[in-house]
Order: structure tokens, then C-alpha cells, then sequence
């Protein structure tokens, strides 16, 4: 199994362990984030993940758009490996933009306990929906959706707003649907607590009108 660092919670290196342990134990780690936007079109698009992937129950949310552990010894720059891995999307560090830190601790389970450092990234991605090809089985689809509608369901003004879907279907391709994603479809710690997303996709909105300083979120 995968190593990875494991840091105190001022963020100092201590060791390294196993990423299972490391949640079973509520070990201090840390993690690369995107969330992925177009700016041209003002879209930014989030993840459906596939059933199974942890050791409890998690409904069907539409999660931030690329997400995963650094591997021990990795550098911050190193975690866009994520992209390539979940997208399936040729992209260097630099063409991401950096906005933050986020610093968090929550029990999702007995056994599952997130201690994580996590570094924020927004992915600006010239590319429509139907041209991710979505590499990895872990992810089954992708939600597309007009920033201003993002931020409107984030902050509570609208409980639907109009989406487009990427759904992996059993023969391993993608469906392209239109529909309606929901607020209760976001993961409900983002939506309180800190109002990740809603912070989230102000920044994405931001990068669209053309501001590039000072995106912290």
C-alpha cells in the first residue's frame, strides 16, 4: 500500500504511514484539490465518484472536481498528477492557480477520521464536457454547471439549477445528458461549516471575469 507523509498539526513532517492507517487514526496529511472551470464558457464542473470507495456509506454527492493523497516525498507541485490520473487531462502545474490552504478535521466514520492539510487549486480547462475523457473507473461522471448557478445553489438562493452530466455507463463509455443537480446533492460539510464550495466557486467566477491577484478563497 501507498505511503504518505504524516505531518503534526502545525504542519511539520514526522514520519510517514499508510493512507488507510493515517485515517484510521486521525493522522495529520495531505492532499491536492482542484475544482475545474472554464472560463470562457463561465462553467465549472464537479465529480460524481463510483460506489465502494470507502469503508462506509457516502450518498451519490457531486464532490469538488479532482481530489486525492500526495504520495510520500512528493512535492505540492507533484499532486497534479491527480489530474492526469481522474480527468485523464494532459496538464502541468502551471496551468493551474494556486488559492490557499485549508487546514481540516473531521470524523466520518468510526474508523475514518480526515486530519488533512489540503492544497486548493483552481483548473482552468479550454475543453467542453464531452471532451474529458474521465481516465479513472474510481470517477463514474461529472456535473457541469454555469458558475452563477453554482454560486446561487452554494449560498442557498436556488434549491435546482439546469446541469450537464458525464455518466459512465457498464460498457465503460460516457453519457452526455442534460438535467438539474440539486442542492442536496453537494456534500453537506462543504455547504456548511467553512461554505467551501460557495467560497470555491466565488474565486471561479472571479477567474472568469479576469482577476488572477489575491484569489484566496
Amino acid at each position: 500500500m501507498t505511503e504518505i507523509d504524516i505531518f503534526n498539526d502545525r504542519y511539520e513532517h514526522v514520519g510517514t504511514d499508510t493512507k488507510k492507517q493515517a485515517h484510521h487514526h486521525g493522522l495529520w496529511h495531505r492532499t491536492f484539490s482542484a475544482l475545474a472551470l472554464n472560463p470562457s464558457r463561465r462553467r465549472v464542473m464537479l465529480q460524481k465518484k463510483a460506489p465502494g470507495r470507502y469503508s462506509f456509506d457516502r450518498p451519490d454527492y457531486a464532490d469538488i472536481t479532482v481530489g486525492g493523497h500526495y504520495h510520500a516525498g512528493e512535492d505540492v507541485e507533484d499532486g497534479v498528477r491527480e489530474v492526469h490520473e481522474e480527468l485523464g487531462l494532459p496538464v502541468s502545474y502551471d496551468q493551474l492557480h494556486p488559492i490557499g490552504l485549508r487546514q481540516t478535521a473531521v470524523t466520518l466514520a468510526p474508523d475514518y477520521i480526515e486530519r488533512e492539510f489540503q492544497h486548493w487549486h483552481l483548473l482552468p480547462v479550454d475543453v467542453g464536457l464531452e471532451d474529458i475523457p474521465l481516465a479513472d473507473v474510481e470517477v463514474s461522471g461529472l456535473v457541469d454547471l454555469d458558475v452563477d448557478d453554482a454560486v446561487a445553489l452554494a449560498a442557498g438562493d436556488a434549491d435546482t439549477v439546469p446541469a450537464r452530466f458525464a455518466s459512465r455507463v457498464e460498457d465503460g463509455g460516457l453519457r452526455h445528458s442534460d438535467g438539474t443537480l440539486s442542492r442536496a446533492e453537494l456534500v453537506p460539510n462543504y455547504l456548511a461549516l467553512d461554505q467551501l464550495y460557495l467560497r470555491l466557486f466565488v474565486a471561479a467566477r472571479r477567474y472568469c471575469t479576469g482577476e488572477r491577484g489575491h484569489l484566496f478563497w
